[in-house]
């Protein structure tokens, strides 16, 4: 008896490799039922807003942004005066720390999705802060003139998982 349940217990074992190997071999992106499940477990503590959305719904919404940025923004990034460009983590800050001081500068700003974002572009001592509303879609601009050789672009909210963040700096004309 110890002997048959041995035999069967090993050819049960090579059973499940051949089917694991076959099917890791095979291409296939389907994921087993049971770790596909989104239930939570009992006692597990609920998913945070910001952990809820998920990374490819953000970038769509960054990508929208940059959109509607480049949709009003009439000179390429290669053209004259051109600085930085990107997206924005919220909260977040991009750093650029080879502008001269007393430079002016033209910052526009974008956001996508619902929600607000506060957008601030620091340079030493100046300051502008601009709220906008993501659900209209329009770009907002504003002049800076810089008080420190850097210039830090900055984006907060009170919904990161509900917006996605563009921005444009370049010389002011």
């Amino acid at each position: 008896m110890y002997r048959r349940t041995r035999h069967t217990a090993t050819a049960l074992a090579a059973v499940a490799l051949l089917t694991a190997v076959t099917s890791a071999c095979s291409g296939s992106t389907e994921t087993p039922r049971a770790a596909s499940s989104t239930k939570p477990e009992a006692g597990a503590p609920d998913a945070s807003p910001a952990q809820k959305a998920s990374r490819p719904d953000h970038e769509r919404l960054d990508d929208k942004a940059r959109r509607l940025l480049d949709s009003t923004d009439g000179s390429s990034a290669d053209g004259d005066g051109f600085i930085a460009s990107g997206s924005l983590a919220i909260p977040g800050q991009n750093l650029d720390k080879t502008i001269a001081s007393g430079t002016t500068l033209r910052v526009e700003v974008a956001c996508a999705g619902n929600g607000e974002v506060t957008f601030k572009a620091v340079s030493g001592t100046a300051r502008v802060t601009r709220r906008v509303d993501c659900a209209q879609p329009e770009t907002t601009s504003f002049r800076l003139t810089t008080a420190a050789p850097r210039l830090a672009v900055q984006a907060d909210s009170a919904t990161p998982e509900t917006v996605g963040t563009a921005y444009s700096v370049r010389r002011a004309d």
